[in-house]
């Protein structure tokens, strides 16, 4: 019955039947999803035609509606008990707008860093802070975009991390443009292409532009999406600054913005960049040092986790620029090292002697050890023969060629 019907004689229909609901989308048929609004809250969500004439509920206010008729399963909270609990969880984050429900955006403010984000009430109770202060998934590459907007455009004009337009995390979102971006790391990505092509359907769905851009992409193998996908073979998280700048011209002039920054503009970008990104703090990294090589001296400033950063062995006062993720997982001192390999080389030297004497008397080494399983000058003891044999050859008790019926 309800396939038979019109525009005009659906819109009728819903106003007889859900009188606190908008029909906004065009109707199609009865099984289709349609635009609708919710009267009461302005909420937008597309709803299957035919459940509207039913009587479907604007879902927002259905768990608004759930936590408060619940007949005392769960307690809704008040704004203090809230704000109360929020406290004690993360103190440095403040509610500055009232809280509804458990599942309803919250506006908070960063007392760290002056951030300003909506949230998820129970995502806040859960320990889910500031996304700036987070810093845990984001990249140098990202954050240098993101303030590139910002500088050009202002900071209420671009929003990081959001996930209200598409129910799916987007990194950088500009609401007035109608454009999101999405950077990454191509190794990672590859593994969840299916994911980033839902994304960009969901954002045109929204007519919004996503583009895409992947670093250390491969030189001969060809781009995931034809249209609003940026690749490149380097890695700009490490690479010159200039490559950089030269994606962020490319962003502006697919978002219709005249570039017109100073050194001093850039230099204030990279350097807020590296500090957003950056994962752990200088004093930070320094007590992790002391702790994985109580030996090295950090003497440069730790930037982030890839970019070098000069130190100084203790020993013996070498002076290198190490990668801090390297230095964290145990590379010390080279000069260092390779006095403790030579040492390790001479001791196994004497045990190889030592052993021989055991496993092969009649043998003496006569040449430069280099290793076990490279050659070594020998002579038999018994004939005065002299050959190259592989010194693990040795160690099994081998002898030169033809030595049983010479030694008989």
């Amino acid at each position: 019955m309800c396939m038979r019907l019109n525009h005009e004689q659906y819109l009728k229909r819903v106003k007889e039947n859900n009188s606190k609901v908008i029909v906004i989308g065009e109707y199609k048929s009865a099984h289709e999803k349609i635009r609708a609004k919710c009267k009461e809250c302005g909420y937008e969500w597309d709803v299957q035609a035919c459940s509207l004439i039913q009587g479907r509920a604007c879902p927002k206010c259905k768990v608004k509606r759930t936590v408060e008729n619940n007949k005392g399963k769960t307690k809704k909270k008040t704004q203090n008990e809230f704000v109360s609990e929020l406290n004690k969880i993360d103190s440095s984050i403040k509610v500055i707008s009232n809280y509804i429900s458990h599942h309803d955006f919250v506006k908070c403010e960063c007392e760290r860093c002056g951030n300003i984000w909506e949230a998820k009430a129970y995502s806040l109770l859960q320990g889910h802070g500031c996304p700036r202060c987070a810093k845990s998934g984001t990249s140098f590459m990202e954050q240098f975009i993101r303030l590139s907007f910002i500088n050009a455009l202002s900071e209420k004009d671009v929003i990081s991390r959001d996930r209200k337009l598409i129910g799916m995390e987007i990194d950088i979102l500009i609401p007035r443009l109608r454009i999101a971006i999405e950077p990454g790391n191509w190794f990672l990505h590859k593994k969840s292409i299916k994911r980033d092509e839902k994304k960009r359907e969901l954002c045109k769905g929204k007519d919004y532009k996503l583009i895409t851009i992947y670093d250390k992409f491969p030189k001969n193998e060809l781009k995931p999406f034809k249209e609003n996908c940026i690749v490149f073979n380097d890695d700009y998280n490490k690479a010159d600054r200039k490559e950089i700048k030269k994606l962020v011209k490319e962003l502006f002039k697919l978002s219709n913005i005249e570039c017109n920054f100073n050194k001093e503009t850039w230099k204030n970008i990279e350097e807020q960049a590296y500090d957003l990104a950056k994962s752990k703090t200088h004093e930070e990294f320094i007590k992790e040092m002391e702790d994985r090589l109580p030996d090295i001296k950090v003497i440069g400033k730790y930037e982030n986790a890839n970019r070098r950063i000069l130190v100084e062995c203790k020993k013996c006062g070498f002076q290198w620029k190490g990668v801090p993720a390297n230095l964290i997982r145990g590379d010390g001192c080279r000069k260092c090292g390779t006095i403790k390999a030579h040492e390790k080389f001479l001791k196994d030297k004497k045990e190889l002697i030592k052993e021989l004497k055991t496993k092969n008397p009649d043998v003496e080494i006569i040449g430069e050890y280099t290793g076990r399983h490279n050659p070594i000058k020998a002579k038999c003891k018994i004939c005065g023969y002299e050959w190259e044999p592989i010194v693990s050859s040795l160690l099994r008790g081998s002898s030169h060629k033809g030595s049983r019926a010479i030694h008989k």
